[in-house]
C-alpha cells in the first residue's frame, strides 16, 4: 500500500517541476536563448522539452512567445528603415515547424503574434510583407492561415490590424493570383 502512496507521490513532483511560465517569462527565456545565447535548435528543444509539457508547447502563449522571440531576432534595424534578415527565419524554419506544426490554428496564433510585434514596432512600412513573404516561401504558415488571419474578426486581435491589413494588401494579391493560375494549369 504504500508502495503505491510513494510512487504516486513522484508522479505529481514531476509534474509540477514543469510549472506554467506567464507569457512575459515564457518570451524572456525564449528571447535569451535565440537573440543573446544564439543556441541552435537542439539547444532550443532541450529547453523546451525540460521546461514545458506537452500542453504548454501546443499553447498560444508559448507559440506567441516563440515567434515574437524568432521574428525580433530576424528584424535589421538600418537608420529610420527596417528589413527581415531572412536567413536567421530560414536558420528558425525548423523550431516554427517543430511546435507549429502544420496547424492552421497554431500558424494563426503565430500571424497574431506577428501583427503584434510589427504594432509595437509602429508598423514599419513593408515589414510585415517581408515576413509573410519569408514565413510563406519557407512553408511556415500555410495559405489557409494566411487567409484566416486577413478575414479574422477576433476583438483581442484587432489592434493594428487595418493598417497590418493594408500594409499586405499586395500580398494577398499575390497569393490569390497565384492560386488561379495553380487552378488554371
Amino acid at each position: 500500500k504504500l508502495d503505491f502512496i510513494e510512487s504516486d507521490s513522484s508522479c505529481s513532483s514531476e509534474a509540477l517541476s514543469k510549472k506554467e511560465l506567464s507569457a512575459e517569462e515564457l518570451y524572456k527565456r525564449l528571447e535569451k536563448l535565440i537573440i543573446e545565447d544564439k543556441a541552435n535548435d537542439e539547444q532550443i528543444f532541450d529547453w523546451v522539452e525540460a521546461n514545458l509539457d506537452e500542453s504548454q508547447m501546443s499553447s498560444p502563449t508559448f507559440l506567441r512567445a516563440l515567434m515574437t522571440a524568432v521574428c525580433k531576432a530576424a528584424i535589421i534595424a538600418d537608420c529610420s528603415a527596417f528589413r527581415v534578415d531572412t536567413a536567421v527565419i530560414k536558420q528558425r524554419v525548423p523550431i516554427l515547424l517543430k511546435y507549429l506544426d502544420s496547424d492552421t490554428e497554431k500558424e494563426l496564433q503565430a500571424l497574431y503574434a506577428l501583427q503584434a510585434s510589427i504594432v509595437k514596432l509602429d508598423q514599419p512600412a513593408n515589414l510585415l510583407r517581408m515576413f509573410f513573404d519569408c514565413l510563406y516561401d519557407e512553408e511556415v504558415i500555410s495559405e489557409d492561415a494566411f487567409y484566416k488571419w486577413e478575414s479574422s474578426k477576433d476583438p483581442a486581435e484587432q489592434n493594428g490590424k487595418g493598417v497590418a491589413l493594408k500594409s499586405v494588401t499586395a500580398f494577398f494579391t499575390w497569393l490569390r493570383e497565384a492560386e488561379e493560375e495553380s487552378e488554371d494549369n
